[in-house]
């Protein structure tokens, strides 16, 4: 079996993002790829300014102990015109421009003020509180490397520079199905032998909070000639390809079967628990994904494997795609020893130590209530006891894509 970390890397490896580049207004780009490096157009801050409310001070500050306030200024305002020398001062707000001749600005609770007459009541240093032109980007460098996912820090940072449209990666079109003959929608009627779909409902609401088009492709039923024609179809107008179920070896599971007479399959039995059975591949230009049939199964493998693989056929750098883990200690114990890397769910707290991983009750596979209340998962290694206080990774349960 291969374990988790060899099979992320070997999947990420033989990735590549297909999609599409477009210019769109910004406020459309959020949570899309950058197709593009952006640069700086303007330096920032792009004047000298305070940052505090209170009282720019100018020329020598060695034995001044007070100042006559003759000039104020507020945001919005220009100071070319003013200009201060040694025992002068000017009222001043957060972000106006930063008078000429300026050594600091004393921040307004650290003042005494009588008539025009300033004084401070704590120690003023040279440059404390202004905020100076370029110290934090320069025009010309690099405002955004491209694959860069355009959240909403980046939206606002593209917009202090002035940029309304960047160029983006397409959102991908995201084909979901179920599998197997004893899968039922939840409106119909249950009857002996048949359960109502789970997986794709977990897959279909995960994937809705991204930017990507989703379609939902219901539930394929065991019979491989009428498996292959869905699956066919939906190859020729999706980027990506994602199943549940029918990803094993068994007579009955004949999506893998159906992938292998379409295009290619890599079938992989993981070192996992649970997510044992995975598979991906290609029919054409569009990527498949086959997750296990159990659903918390599917949980594990979707946001631990396809979660970074659909950021990167998206367009992202395959080292921001990654899933990325947190330290916590354990208020539990794992005396034996599992042959496989494992993956509880967990309930989070937290003190002035960090995070506390407690272990919830029911992990097994198919048992998906327990995911309501879980906040992480924690990965256990394999063949590794765990005692109380001891640190494992987590992966929290965000549900972003």
């Amino acid at each position: 079996m291969l374990d988790y970390y060899q099979a992320l890397q070997e999947l990420l490896e033989k990735l590549s993002h297909t999609a599409k580049v477009e210019q769109l207004d910004l406020l459309k780009a959020t949570n899309l790829i950058l197709a593009e490096d952006v640069p700086v157009q303007y330096n920032a801050p792009l004047f000298d300014n305070s940052a505090m409310d209170g009282y720019a001070v100018g020329g020598e500050l060695a034995g001044c102990e007070q100042w006559q306030i003759v000039e104020r200024v507020a945001a919005g305002d220009t100071a070319e015109n003013i200009a201060l020398t040694t025992g002068q001062a000017a009222r001043i707000f957060t972000g106006a421009p930063i008078p000429k001749g300026t050594t600091a600005v004393i921040q307004q609770e650290n003042t005494i003020v009588e008539g025009n007459i300033l004084k401070a009541t704590a120690s003023v240093k040279k440059d404390q509180n202004i905020r100076y032109c370029g110290e934090e980007l320069t025009k010309g460098g690099q405002l955004l490397p491209a694959q860069q996912r355009l959240v909403p820090a980046a939206i606002a940072l593209l917009a202090s520079q002035g940029y309304s449209q960047v160029k983006v990666y397409k959102p991908l079109t995201i084909h979901v199905f179920s599998t197997g003959n004893e899968l039922i929608e939840p409106n119909q009627t249950l009857s002996t032998g048949k359960i109502y779909d789970a997986n794709r409902y977990l897959l279909l609401s995960w994937l809705q909070q991204s930017p990507h088009h989703i379609i939902d492709g219901g539930i394929l039923p065991d019979n491989q000639q009428q498996t292959e024609k869905a699956l066919a179809e939906a190859s020729k107008k999706a980027d990506v390809i994602i199943t549940s179920g029918g990803v094993s070896v068994g007579e009955e599971d004949h999506v893998r079967a159906a992938i292998l007479q379409l295009g290619e399959l890599v079938f992989w039995k993981l070192a996992i628990k649970p997510g044992k059975p995975f598979a991906w591949g290609n029919i054409d230009d569009s990527k498949v994904f086959m997750l296990p049939g159990n659903p918390v199964s599917s949980l594990v493998t979707f946001q631990q494997l396809v979660v970074p693989a659909l950021r990167v056929i998206a367009g992202e750098s395959a080292s921001n795609a990654m899933v990325k883990p947190m330290m916590a200690k354990t208020k539990f114990a794992v005396n034996k020893v599992q042959p496989r890397r494992e993956f509880l769910r967990i309930g989070l707290a937290n003190d002035e130590a960090g995070f506390w991983a407690e272990k919830l009750e029911n992990q097994g596979s198919a048992m998906l209530a327990t995911c309501i209340t879980a906040d992480a998962l924690a990965e256990i290694p394999a063949n590794v006891a765990v005692n109380e206080n001891d640190l494992v990774k987590i992966f929290p349960l965000d549900y972003k894509v």
